[in-house]
């Protein structure tokens, strides 16, 4: 009997001891992400919204939920950098490949069924549409319809997204006043500038 207790007792320590493994392991998670966040106001190179777990970290990762919000805050860290890229030294090849990265890994967190963090993503996609309907040189500008669309999307999945309806309105008053009802390109005009979150954004404000 003596030797059932002593098995229980260590059952029951071992328990305990994990127990407060994974919750000193939620409390790392919390303050790596309100860190990184901190750290991205103010560089948003080198963030990495790391936590260091005392389990795998995979597990308070799962129970937080939060796995979706860490992809779209290092895309926003991508598409922060991105957006400060020239031709570089091989006449954008180097940027054109990692602006594509950007959107592949955008167009793959959005549709998430979170309507937040779809809205967010939507709206750094239209940033980056925008900007293609701006390009000049031998190849055709992109139509300027799917930034206006990526816009209109984020407003609707999340209707308290400032940024996006921000950027939307922008646009919409550009395109009046050159004549042009969500077809053909926008006008060069400057935008607000301003970010929330993770990066400034133009046609107004990025996530």
């Amino acid at each position: 009997m003596s030797r059932v207790r002593i098995a229980l007792a260590a059952v029951t320590l071992v328990l305990a001891v994990l127990v407060a493994l994974f919750a000193a392991d939620l409390r790392s998670w919390h303050a790596a992400v309100q860190a990184g966040d901190v750290r991205y106001q103010q560089d948003h190179a080198g963030v990495a919204w790391k936590a260091s777990t005392l389990l795998p970290a995979s597990l308070s990762r799962g129970a937080l939920g939060i796995s979706g919000d860490l992809a779209v805050r290092r895309a926003a860290t991508q598409f922060a950098y991105v957006r400060t890229l020239g031709n570089g030294v091989d006449n954008g090849y180097s940027e054109s490949q990692r602006r594509a990265a950007l959107e592949t890994t955008l167009t793959n967190l959005a549709g998430s069924g979170d309507r937040r963090r779809d809205s967010i993503v939507d709206n750094m996609l239209g940033i980056l549409a925008f900007q293609d309907s701006q390009q000049s040189g031998p190849s055709a500008a992109a139509p300027v319809d799917r930034a206006v669309s990526d816009f209109e999307s984020a407003v609707e999945l999340d209707p308290s997204n400032e940024d996006a309806k921000f950027n939307l309105e922008w646009l919409r008053r550009q395109l009046v006043a050159h004549g042009q009802r969500g077809g053909g390109t926008a006008g060069q005009g400057t935008p607000a500038k301003g970010h929330k979150g993770a990066g400034g954004g133009v046609p107004g404000r990025g996530y």
